[in-house]
Formats: structure tokens, C-alpha cells, sequence
């Protein structure tokens, strides 16, 4: 599927376009790098993925959520960030960062 269907379907589910947006640019840099040999080529975010976190993104709003912060979350537990090894993490986290998306600032 093209990023164009991808975005459609994302959109359908109401998920705020912005969100959308970011959530596009972090899938396509973040299948880029699944074309590398450092990456396992088992680890995937496909648009199954997606739309799972866009209909969570949808909802988030009516509860108060629909942050960066909640949008960084989602990222790493679908792609199970906390099992990847620390070079897979680090580029995750940059790949993160390049696309807007960054968790909140913690509390002080």
C-alpha cells in the first residue's frame, strides 16, 4: 500500500491529520531503515500497526490524551522498543526525533 492509501485509511479512522502526518513520516523513515542489514528484517510496523495507533489517537482527544507524548508511547510499545537491543533503540529514538515525535517532559 502507497503512503496516499495509507494516509486514507488513517484518515478514515478520525484521527487528527496532523498525527496522521507524523505518524506517516516515522513509518516510511522507520521501513527505510528495516532495508539496512543491522536491522532484524522480522521486526515490522506495517499499516496494520497504524491503524491500530491512529484509532487509539482518534479516541485520545475525548480523553484528554492525544499528545506527542501519548503518540511517542503507542510508537514504542507496538514496536516493543524496550526489547530492542541498545543500537536498535538509539536509532529508533533518532528516527523518533526526526519525525517531531518526542514524549513528554517529565515531571519535576
Amino acid at each position: 500500500m502507497d503512503q496516499e492509501e495509507e494516509q486514507k485509511v488513517l484518515l478514515s479512522t478520525r484521527c487528527p491529520v496532523e498525527i496522521a502526518e507524523k505518524l506517516l513520516a516515522f513509518a516510511g523513515r522507520y521501513r527505510n531503515t528495516l532495508a539496512s542489514d543491522s536491522v532484524q528484517k522480522s521486526r515490522k510496523f506495517g499499516t496494520r500497526a497504524l491503524l491500530r495507533i491512529a484509532k487509539r489517537m482518534a479516541i485520545a482527544p475525548q480523553n484528554g490524551g492525544g499528545s506527542d507524548d501519548e503518540l511517542y508511547m503507542l510508537i514504542n510499545r507496538s514496536i516493543l522498543a524496550e526489547f530492542l537491543p541498545t543500537t536498535e533503540r538509539a536509532v529508533l529514538e533518532i528516527l523518533l526525533k526526526e519525525s517531531n515525535i518526542s514524549p513528554g517532559r517529565p515531571a519535576v
